[in-house]
């Protein structure tokens, strides 16, 4: 069952997630307006639970480091959210909730924070990314390639079981995060089959008889070979295309002018790679439009690497 706005604002309270946007800005003369606080921030969205018709009294502190207290009250006329930061307090009136969503494009975004195998752990976290928008949002979120994408979060050869993206600290973890779905099978022996790599479709249909721990670890070590690139090189381009319905991030002309030099640069280096007959990604990072945090808007190049088995692959930092 689908959660409503109210189940979602009181999710993110139970879960110490409250993060107000817009609190603070002045309503004179008890004039209305609308509030928001973070409902879900990733590359993929920036959500917000918006609190329509509404009006503030007292002040919130976002520097606040102590314990803040927050209740939700129904009433006749609507819903009154009551804050308490110590001996201050802070009421939002409101009549509803809505869920305001801005869709961006993830298909070149790839971080750089674990070293070794980093192809793949881009591929977890963008697999990851997805994951968090159809279970926050909704699967309606979702295009039925995302949610092929999405299945991948219980694939645990690809998933953060195998290649973690970020430190076991921020990770979420799954209630098991060894099962193995069969939507993620079904969607990996596509792309095997597509690829004609018939060992690893093979491999794929033994695993998904035995999806043990052992076995789950072995189909890992798969993803690494070289022999088996193209199906990860399809997967790279099946996300880029697939997150291309979306438009890009937005930070005003002046920025994205600078940013767009930075991302031309790393296009143009690939392409001196590419002549020198080497095979290379370009990625970026960058922070959201609506709460910028201490991301900076990076550019990468990455470029491949074979050993006499595995693929590796090395990272560029571009600069201006």
């Amino acid at each position: 069952m689908s959660l409503t706005n109210i189940d979602k604002l009181n999710m993110i309270i139970e879960q110490g997630m409250f993060e107000p946007v817009d609190f603070n800005k002045k309503n004179s003369n008890d004039e209305r307006g609308d509030y928001r606080i973070i409902y879900l921030m990733n590359d993929t969205v920036e959500s917000f639970l918006v609190f329509k018709n509404a009006k503030c009294t007292g002040e919130y502190n976002d520097k606040f480091e102590g314990f803040t207290d927050i209740e939700l009250e129904k009433r006749d006329e609507g819903y009154v959210l009551i804050v308490k930061q110590e001996q201050s307090y802070f009421l939002i009136f409101f009549d509803e909730i809505e869920l305001e969503n801005h869709y961006y494009d993830y298909g070149k975004t790839g971080h750089f924070w674990i070293k070794g195998y980093e192809y793949l752990r881009v591929l977890e976290y963008q697999a990851a990314i997805v994951w968090d928008k159809m279970c926050y949002i909704g699967k309606d979120s979702c295009t039925e390639n995302e949610l092929k994408i999405a299945s991948l979060k219980q694939f645990p050869p690809l998933n953060y079981c195998s290649y973690p993206c970020v430190p076991d600290i921020y990770q979420i973890p799954l209630e098991d995060k060894w099962h193995l779905s069969e939507d993620a099978v079904g969607f990996m022996l596509e792309l095997a089959e597509e690829a004609e790599d018939m060992v690893l479709k093979e491999k794929l249909l033994w695993y998904s008889e035995a999806p043990t721990v052992k076995n789950a670890k072995s189909m890992a070590a798969l993803f690494r070979m070289k022999k088996h690139r193209k199906v990860i090189m399809m997967l790279m381009e099946y996300i880029e295309k697939a997150a291309s319905v979306y438009p890009e991030r937005s930070f005003g002309k002046s920025i994205d002018e600078k940013n767009k030099m930075l991302w031309d640069k790393a296009v143009e280096r690939k392409k001196e790679l590419e002549r020198e007959g080497k095979e290379a990604v370009v990625y970026k990072e960058e922070p959201f439009v609506y709460d910028c945090d201490s991301v900076e808007f990076n550019v990468y190049v990455m470029i491949w690497k074979d050993g006499i088995l595995n693929s590796g692959v090395r990272v560029e930092k571009i600069e201006l």
